[in-house]
């Protein structure tokens, strides 16, 4: 029948499978190029905008001492608009991240190495929300932030290590000289990683104990190389990965029709017991 100017009649539902499709080079955008973009801009906008309390700045332990660079933990976690910035950034960055932790470990064989895989993908995923979310001037302290530093470290290089190893366990770099060039850039990549961690964990206690602003300094610059490092090896890895695939489809799966069967055995069955019992009453 009709209501005004609109005519209201059957229409099949649903009208379609719902579904949608993300491609990789998008995927590779959130994952791998947008931390860095802006952990970067976070640190350019602090010298810019935070310079006053830049310049007053000093080392904990030494108050005489300045500090020209600031700490990437206060950049991102301690002072806005930068803070809110990362954490808007780090919103968009996480679901990209865990569907591709998610499905591309599907691409080697079950085994240990798939699973560690996705362990230490998902892992890393959690630690930098936590390391995030926990900053140094948190209700939990410094301690808590470094310790989920730690932890988010040790899950990169664990991933880091499990995607090269999984590509030589393959062969694939044997065959291919594009994937052979991109496995070295990978080790280079994963090496620098350590250098630059192992550099934070001596210039800052350095810096603390012999009150060195030089030390300080090139702590600072080590935590900067660390953000870049991790998000170029996942750069290169899903540049490889986009020669594979050109992107996710997403489909919704219909319930099947057992358990529809099922149901309906159960809501059949179900309806007499319910009749019988009020015909007792």
């Amino acid at each position: 029948f009709r209501m005004g100017i609109f005519t209201i009649q059957p229409a099949p539902f649903p009208a379609k499978v719902p579904s949608t499709y993300l491609s990789v080079g998008t995927l590779t955008f959130f994952v791998a190029y947008l931390p860095a973009m802006t952990a970067y801009f976070c640190i350019g906008s602090t010298l810019v905008l935070q310079r006053d309390i830049i310049s007053n700045y000093s080392l904990s332990n030494c108050p005489h001492v300045k500090s020209p660079l600031p700490p990437i933990s206060y950049s991102i976690g301690m002072w806005e608009p930068q803070k809110i910035v990362w954490l808007f950034a780090l919103m968009l960055h996480l679901p990209s991240r865990l569907l591709l932790i998610r499905c591309i470990p599907q691409i080697y064989l079950p085994g240990l190495g798939q699973y560690i895989l996705y362990a230490s993908g998902t892992v890393e995923a959690l630690a930098l929300i936590c390391v995030s979310v926990f900053t140094v001037d948190s209700i939990i302290g410094f301690h808590a932030h470094a310790g989920f530093f730690v932890v988010w470290w040790a899950a990169a290089v664990t991933c880091m290590g499990h995607i090269i190893h999984l590509q030589r366990l393959i062969g694939l770099k044997d065959t291919c000289p594009y994937t052979h060039k991109r496995w070295w850039i990978k080790i280079g990549i994963m090496s620098a990683f350590i250098a630059v961690s192992t550099g934070v964990t001596i210039f800052y206690p350095l810096s603390q104990i012999y009150c060195s602003a030089v030390a300080f300094t090139i702590f600072c610059l080590c935590e900067y190389s660390v953000v870049g490092l991790n998000c170029a090896l996942w750069a290169v890895f899903l540049r490889e990965f986009g020669r594979l695939y050109d992107g996710f489809q997403i489909t919704a799966v219909k319930m099947r029709e057992e358990k529809e069967e099922s149901k309906t055995e159960r809501r059949f069955h179900s309806e007499p017991a319910l009749e019988t019992k009020v015909a007792k009453l």
